[in-house]
């Protein structure tokens, strides 16, 4: 059964990567778990946002994807959720749902986030 999941961010690093369409953020974070079960597990957060405001145009919000990886067992793949939503550009905030996962989480799939920039917690909930 699928509970909420919540991780204390670090940020590691924020690349920006400019092209002809407007820009990319590559953006790395290490997390705590401050969940039931995982108190004090240790994950990994790797995102890209994309961010189209050239010339005249411009957009309250930028699209992201980022994957959360808890630690692997035994060298093996990482169980990991993929998340997709909106970094709105003015709060920093984040928000969206639970678009894939290991099946280790696959009942958090449709469930949705949201990242507090000012705390940096990131709380993702299950499907109702």
């Amino acid at each position: 059964m699928a509970t909420t999941i919540t991780l204390k961010l670090t940020l590691l690093f924020k690349q920006r990567i400019d092209d002809l369409g407007g820009n990319w953020q590559y953006i790395g974070a290490n997390g705590v778990a401050e969940m039931k079960g995982r108190k004090g597990q240790k994950i990994q957060l790797i995102a890209t946002e994309r961010t189209n405001s050239t010339c005249c145009n411009s957009f309250p919000a930028s699209m992201l994807t980022a994957t959360v990886m808890f630690p692997a067992k035994n060298g093996g793949v990482p169980p990991n959720l993929t998340l997709q939503g909106v970094h709105d550009l003015t709060t920093n905030n984040e928000s969206g749902s639970v678009s894939a996962a290991s099946s280790e989480f696959a009942d958090q799939i449709g469930g949705t986030f949201a990242f507090d920039s000012t705390t940096g917690v990131l709380t993702i909930s299950p499907p109702s």
